[in-house]
Formats: structure tokens, sequence, C-alpha cells
């Protein structure tokens, strides 16, 4: 201790003092403090009756040296406690009937709170004593691991327009279906255009015999002239609409052909939303509506798949939450292909994803 003495405090009112010859165990008492064991180096422990008492030790006040096996510090879970002592000789052991002499404790349910000064009290006790000096690790429950989160879904993912798949890059295709479609309707609206303009005309010209009422040829015309303006829109969206989303770590960019659409960079997305509409009574749990956007900086979403028809999920909602919700969607919680599909958005963007859970 290099002539310098220390005081330290402990359990029940104990203090021990510690310079560079001694080592000393005292009480607090009402008047004034109490020497209960005192050792100093070469000699043996000096202990006062009551504490001998007490502790079982020898009546004389006075405990040998060669008594001592060891000093012990460990930390006990049973009362969340530092305890310093004794580990005597088997024969003083027998006559006391125990090994263990406890001299102070420290009670520490942190168990790094005390851990030092009662490191620092044991070890110079075993200098005093020259005597070996063991130190009882407190056992750390170590965390169970959590299990590993489920991969997610293999893609591709196919939706009612869109299929989520992974070339060069994660995108979400167009399916042919949609062209097809758009093409017929527009077949359509061209035969029945070509019908009405011929049917009105022939009227008006009296080619054929006027209908009663009269006005329904110019109803046919403006009927023709609604359906040219639906013909010029199919076309606009067929020439138009994105029929690529690409998703890659810089942003999202929608792309018709090789022509950019649109384009997002990664520094305007804060998160990946998906909302999903559940009915309240559904049986078979199901999606009625699901939505995957993106959530902007400026506080704006940009949409990137409608599920405008009812999907079963085939896991039951937990309606113990709010109707109302948004909360973290990881892949421990996944579930469903829209779902999942957030998650492969997210992950390619290194953003969070999102989910908002609304019951109707």
């Amino acid at each position: 201790m290099n002539g310098r003495m220390e005081r330290i405090s402990a359990a029940a009112n104990l203090t021990i003092e510690v310079d560079a010859e001694r080592w000393r165990l005292l009480v607090n008492g009402a008047a004034q403090e109490k020497v209960l064991l005192e050792a100093v180096a070469g000699e043996s422990i000096r202990t006062e009756s009551s504490f001998a008492t007490r502790r079982r030790l020898p009546e004389n006040g006075r405990l040998p040296v060669e008594s001592i096996q060891r000093v012990v510090l460990g930390w006990s879970a049973d009362d969340e406690s530092w305890h310093l002592g004794l580990l005597l000789e088997p024969e003083l052991a027998r006559r006391r009937g125990s090994r263990w002499c406890e001299l102070a404790r420290w009670p520490d349910p942190d168990v790094t709170v005390f851990s030092d000064v009662a490191t620092r009290a044991g070890r110079a006790l075993a200098q005093r004593l020259a005597r070996p000096f063991n130190l009882i690790e407190p056992e750390v429950a170590v965390p169970e691991a959590a299990p590993p989160p489920p991969p997610l879904k293999s893609l591709p993912l196919p939706f009612e327009i869109w299929t989520l798949e992974k070339s060069s890059a994660l995108q979400f295709t167009r399916n042919a279906a949609w062209l097809r479609s758009h093409l017929l309707r527009l077949a359509w609206y061209t035969f029945l255009i070509v019908i009405y303009i011929v049917l009105s005309v022939f009227t008006l010209r009296q080619i054929i015999a006027l209908p009663r009422p009269e006005f329904l040829p110019y109803l046919g015309l403006a009927t023709a002239a609604l359906l040219v303006g639906l013909s010029l829109y199919t076309i606009w969206q067929i020439l138009r609409q994105p029929d690529r989303m690409v998703v890659e770590p810089s942003g999202v960019r929608a792309l018709q052909g090789k022509s950019v659409r649109w384009s997002i960079p990664r520094e305007s997305i804060e998160a990946v939303y998906v909302t999903e509409v559940l009915g309240k009574k559904s049986k078979d749990h199901t999606v009625q509506h699901g939505e995957l956007s993106l959530y902007l900086s400026d506080g704006s979403f940009r949409n990137l798949l409608v599920q405008q028809h009812p999907v079963g999920i085939g896991v039951s909602p937990d309606h113990s939450l709010p109707e109302d919700g948004v909360g973290p969607l990881t892949l421990y919680s996944a579930h469903g292909d829209l779902q999942m599909a957030g998650l492969y958005v997210a992950q390619t963007l290194n953003a969070e994803c999102r989910y908002d859970r609304r019951l109707r």
C-alpha cells in the first residue's frame, strides 16, 4: 500500500482497514470502532472474543496462519452478494464443522458495483497472510441465442400485373397478359367505333329507316366519340406506362423499353411500406387489398404495385393489435408474397421496411 491507509466499507457496519503492515476488520459501534480481526504479516491472526465465538474460531483469540489454506472471494446468486472469507485446513474445519469462515460481504445485485473494492480487500488480506487468493467469478448467464430468421420466399413472386424477379438486378416485370388485354380492349373499342359511326351515318342519311326515338343516331355518334377517347387513352397506356421497375442500391427506376419514365434516388427514400387491409371476420385470413409503396423524404408515397383482389395469407391476423397501426416488418413476422416483396425491396435499398395494417 506504499504506507497509505485504505478504508473499505462492507455490509453490517463493517470497515476493512488496510495499510502496509496490517489488515483489520472493524465494526462501527455506538461510541467507537472496535477491531474484530487483525492480520499482521508474519503473525497469527488476532480475533475479538465475541467475533471468534460467532465464527467458531479458537477461543484464545489466535488463528495460526498455518490453519488457513487460502483467502477466497466469490459472488453468490442466492443473496446477490460478494463474500470474502477464509478457507481453513481440514483439521480446524472438523472441529468447527465447516471449512468456510466468512469475514465480510457486499450486497451487489449488479455484480460489478463492488467487485473491485472486494477484490482489493481480498488480495490485501492474502498478501498479509502469505496465502493464495482465489477469486470465484460470477456465472454470467449466457442469453439463449435467438433462432435464425426464416429465409425470404424464393423468387419469382407473381402478382396481378407484376412479377418480382431477379436477373442482373431485382426488378418488377409487367406481365405479358397486361399488354394482351390492352390490345384486345383497343381492338374492341375500334370495332364498336366503326359500328356506331356506320349505323349512325346510315341512319342520318336515311339509307336505313330512322329509329324511334330519333335522337339515337346522335347518341351513337357521341358514344363513338367517347370510345375514341378511351382508345387514345389505351394507346397512351401501351406506349407510356412502365413495363419494368428496377430496384438497385442506388434507387428505383421505372422503364418503358429503354426509356426512363421516372426515377427515385436512394437518398430520397425513407422506408418501404407494405399496406394490407384485412377483413375482421375473414375465416380464411384474407387480405382484401394490398399495396407496396416507397415512403419518400418529402412525406409523399410512390406506389410500386397494387393487389386489388382478395388474397389468402394462410395465417390468422393478430386482432389484439390496434385496427390501424404501423410497425416494423421483419423476416420473423413476414407472411404472404406482398410482405416478402417488401422485404426484398427494403434489403436491396438497405432501408427500413414498415407494415401498415388495417382491419375493415
